[in-house]
């Protein structure tokens, strides 16, 4: 199945504040995380996935 990522939001590098990066992976290291690729400084680097309003923490 081919999703279209182009209602994905940009994300930058954490690294080289590139906003030249593609979605690697849905999943990352947790499955909370996103993999993402830089193309600028070509260095892989997760994001976490988040939905929606900022989530009540109860503080």
């Amino acid at each position: 199945m081919m999703t279209d990522h182009a209602s994905e939001p940009e994300v930058t590098c954490p690294f080289c504040e590139s906003v030249d990066t593609e979605r690697e992976s849905a999943f990352g290291s947790e499955i909370s995380k996103t993999q993402y690729y830089c193309n600028g400084c070509n260095t892989v680097f997760e994001r976490i996935k988040y939905d929606g309003d900022n989530p009540d923490t109860g503080r």
